[in-house]
């Protein structure tokens, strides 16, 4: 990489020069050395007109250790607050000034005995327990990478008219409400056991809550994909590496992907990229990246992650109980939920 350095009157001395280089090469020698990159401008959501020049943020040095500013700068202090952040569209700002999600909390789990079985060494074997380790969180509002959801008008309003609905005490009736499959994302992100089983040809997850099935076929031929639609959708898998990738698609209905109603359509996708990471602490934990596909409410694919860890001392899973939300006598039948209107 060459950098012109604007010296008046010649070049300094071989000294400076040689200072300089030895300088720029210590600065970029940690990313060359892991192969990578150096940028080509600014990053994603920062305007070429916010991004700091290629000598600083005040421009490269000039004659006598002074900085020279670019074009039209200002040398007086920086201006206070925190940096301009990405502009939003319309769409995401409506959704930034909806009433905040609640706080996740984190249930309490017993520890890991001593002498508890630990999972396969085989990264392609997922068998055994696991569970959401993280806070629960209530609505996906930003992608792995912090940036917020990209959505189209027409789904932050879906969104919005759900959350509004909750913060006035008439929450929406959905799948989770009348004990139906909330799909793939949601029914993951509950802090509750599951158990994975696989053979060659499948790989099934069952939940504790809502008594959930994910059936993931591997192989269509040998492990054929349900006849009907599903409210989980039909999901097919394969392995790239040690990573099982899965598409979950041809959903019965339309599905929430969070408690808030963060919306995935009928028509859309998720692909999973499921893998058993070894950080080199004592247990592996399961990471699932679920990128959603739905350009009727969202303007581009987006990706969140969740990670999990093993308890195969919760494998007998406590009685569950779905039908206390519904039909139950001693509770209101309906819990106060009403229809959702359909555009």
């Amino acid at each position: 990489m060459t950098i012109p350095f604007p010296f008046p009157g010649g070049r300094r001395s071989g000294t400076v020069a040689s200072a300089l280089a030895l300088l720029l090469s210590a600065a970029s020698a940690p990313a060359l050395a892991q192969g990578q990159q150096l940028p080509a401008g600014p990053p994603p959501g920062v305007s070429p007109t916010q991004a700091p020049p290629a000598g600083g943020a005040d421009g490269p040095p000039a004659q006598g250790g002074q900085l020279r500013l670019p074009p039209g700068a200002s040398a007086g202090p920086p201006a206070a607050g925190p940096p301009p952040g990405p502009v939003l569209t319309p769409a995401q700002k409506l959704v930034a000034e909806l009433p905040p999600p609640g706080p996740g909390v984190l249930p309490p789990r017993p520890p890991l005995p001593a002498d508890a079985a630990m999972p396969a060494s085989d990264p392609r074997d997922f068998q055994g327990t696991w569970f959401n380790n993280q806070p629960l969180q209530f609505r996906s509002q930003k992608d792995i990478y912090g940036a917020p959801a990209p959505y189209t008008m027409e789904g932050a309003k879906v969104l919005a008219r759900r959350v509004k609905s909750l913060a006035a005490g008439t929450p929406f009736i959905n799948a989770s409400a009348i004990c139906r499959p909330p799909g793939p994302q949601w029914q993951r992100d509950l802090n509750f056991p599951f158990l994975i089983t696989q053979t060659r040809d499948y790989v099934e997850f069952v939940f504790e809550e809502y008594h959930g099935r994910w059936y993931i076929s591997l192989d269509p031929q040998r492990a054929p994909l349900p006849a009907a639609k599903q409210y989980m959708g039909r999901s097919v898998g394969h392995w790239d590496g040690n990573t099982l990738v899965v598409e979950s698609s041809d959903f019965r209905q339309a599905i929430w992907l969070d408690v808030d109603g963060t919306p995935l359509s009928a028509k859309g996708k998720l692909i999973q990229r499921i893998r058993k990471v070894d950080d080199g602490g004592h247990v592996p934990f399961l990471e699932i990246a679920t990128t959603i596909v739905d350009p009727t409410y969202y303007t581009a694919p987006w990706t969140i992650v969740r990670s999990y860890g093993w308890i195969p001392h919760q494998a007998v899973f406590a009685e569950y109980n779905c039908e206390e939300q519904v039909g139950d006598p001693s509770v209101s039948p309906d819990a106060g939920l009403v229809p959702e209107p359909q555009e």
